[in-house]
């Protein structure tokens, strides 16, 4: 099955400004795969006090055999009223569970990828989870982060989001939160890609034109492996004869 992907350009993406430790900067041109992570130099925070601004860069693909897949259905998500939905609820589906960061040009596009798609989700039996991973970030002077600074975003970004209609997460927290399978997330976009049984078939780290929809056709059109034959129990055992009579 192949899934043509529309690309329209419904919104333009408007750069935030950053100022936090633990936060993905902006890509440094529009051609750019990733944002990285800008996080303070552990070493060197222990050694002086201070600390050294670092940019971690993350990038690749990975696709996993379906005898190596860990289950990840204990991951949840929540929406701006708290409500929450998590990977178990979803099995039976193909999930696209894709982290994105207000400041990052190529999780925009992502962003836009999952728009062109989401409609499709109830005839071909998928679901997207568009999960804000931001952390707290200044802005003005005060602390801000979680769904206040997203609303912002989407305000600033209304027409997309009304025209798109996709809902978008903040991750859970604890066994059900990132630590589940992406806490060594250090660049953004990303996409999990989650098979029907709730196992993570596929790691996608940075963006490609495309990547989104081909991912999806690989795991709508996947079959599972055929299970093994139950054991016999070994060959039956016979009575032993028994003697003659005089």
């Amino acid at each position: 099955m192949r899934q043509r992907i529309l690309f329209a350009p419904l919104f333009a993406i408007t750069a935030l400004t950053l100022n936090a430790q633990g936060v993905f900067t902006n890509a440094d041109s529009p051609s750019d795969a990733t944002c990285p992570r800008l996080m303070r130099e552990k070493t060197y925070l222990e050694r002086t006090g201070g600390g050294s601004l670092v940019l971690h860069h993350q990038q690749g693909d990975w696709l996993i055999p379906q005898n190596e897949r860990k289950d990840v259905s204990l991951f949840a998500a929540y929406d701006e009223k708290a409500k929450g939905i998590s990977l178990s609820s979803l099995r039976g589906k193909v999930v696209l569970v894709g982290l994105w960061s207000k400041n990052c040009d190529p999780s925009a596009k992502m962003l836009m990828e999952f728009a062109a798609l989401y409609p499709k989700r109830h005839q071909f039996d998928f679901d997207i989870l568009a999960i804000n991973f931001d952390e707290n970030q200044q802005d003005g002077g005060a602390i801000e982060g979680g769904w206040r600074a997203i609303h912002k975003f989407m305000n600033k970004n209304r027409q997309f989001f009304e025209v798109s209609k996709m809902p978008v997460f903040t991750p859970g927290l604890g066994k059900e939160g990132p630590s589940n399978f992406m806490d060594m997330v250090y660049s953004v976009p990303v996409l999990f890609v989650v098979d029907r049984l709730g196992r993570l078939a596929e790691v996608h780290i940075g963006y490609e034109d495309g990547f989104v929809g081909k991912a999806l056709s690989r795991a709508i059109v996947e079959k599972p492996l055929p299970s093994a034959p139950a054991p016999t129990g070994g060959p039956a055992r016979s009575e032993p004869a028994k003697p003659s009579q005089p």
